[in-house]
């Protein structure tokens, strides 16, 4: 079916543009998976086309989704500084893809700039947490004239929640980022290179630099209780956990993990119960197995 899906998103340019716009439009109502795939179309268009028809295809999706969030949220502009991001930045690793090769290189890039960005707002922002204050307390509100009523301090909940915020949607946006990269490699590699993709999949790792980054922000995390750390820790988290799901892939191409576990893990990973203990056990997985893999394994 996916190898059908890619045939026909670059049978035709336009084709390609259209869905893009389409899954722009959903994606404010539904981020996962619309945004990613208005993310991985772009993706697909730079490895199998040329940069500005990709960028082209990235700009529909990208005006499609501002177009909702004008007409819905004109008030929440800063929207759509995250639309742009979620759109251009799979198609501008892509580019780095095809310029560098490395798929991994890419990984680390895009986990790295995220980082940057939680840096720099937290350097930028007198207070970065209350900027979330408000917001809160609206969807508290709006919960709570919809009949739900939370237990307990609300003002401390909002306090915690306000703290978190930046990490969570750093979190979030490195996992569409990647997830759009990752499935438009996987769809033009279906129609040129069938199985590339997952070698190069299985290889992913932080690597040295950031491996010993992330321990130190680990080991910080224990004695501070600094915001910037917090969320630099939940960036860290979401990329380590890719590479959990990468050892996960390793083991099953080996035949050490059984086909039925992998598929167990994804569907883990949809259920919103399981989610974060998931994710939480990938991430230990890839942390030990970015130290204790020999760097010469292949696959």
């Amino acid at each position: 079916m996916h190898h059908a899906i890619a045939a026909w998103l670059t049978e035709r340019p336009w084709r390609a543009a259209i869905a893009a716009a389409i899954c722009g439009t959903f994606s404010l109502q539904m981020l996962m998976p619309f945004m990613v795939l208005a993310g991985a179309i772009p993706v697909l268009v730079a490895l199998k086309s040329d940069a500005r028809q990709a960028l082209v295809v990235a700009a529909t999706a990208a005006a499609a989704a501002i177009w909702i969030v004008v007409s819905l949220a004109p008030e929440a502009s800063w929207l759509i500084a995250g639309v742009l991001v979620l759109t251009f930045g799979p198609v501008l690793l892509a580019l780095l893809l095809r310029r560098a090769g490395s798929l991994n290189l890419c990984f680390q890039v895009a986990v790295a700039a995220v980082a940057a960005v939680v840096v720099v707002v937290h350097l930028v922002l007198p207070d970065p947490a209350s900027v979330w204050v408000e917001l809160l307390k609206r969807v508290i509100e709006s919960m709570e004239s919809a009949g739900l009523t939370l237990a307990g301090d609300t003002d401390a909940m909002i306090a915690i929640w306000s703290r978190t915020m930046w990490g969570a949607l750093a979190a979030l946006t490195l996992a569409t980022l990647l997830g759009s990269l990752f499935l438009g490699c996987w769809w033009q590699t279906l129609l040129d290179s069938p199985g590339k993709f997952g070698e190069e999949y299985r290889r992913l790792r932080l690597g040295l630099v950031l491996g010993l980054a992330v321990t130190v922000l680990f080991a910080a995390a224990f004695v501070s209780k600094s915001a910037l750390i917090a969320s630099l820790a939940w960036v860290a988290f979401s990329a380590l956990s890719f590479q959990g799901l990468a050892a996960a892939h390793r083991g099953k191409a080996s035949g050490r993990l059984n086909r039925g576990w992998l598929a167990a893990i994804y569907v883990l990973l949809i259920v919103p119960l399981s989610m974060s203990i998931t994710v939480l056990v990938l991430a230990i997985w890839g942390f030990a197995d970015n130290w204790l893999r020999p760097r010469t394994q292949a696959v």
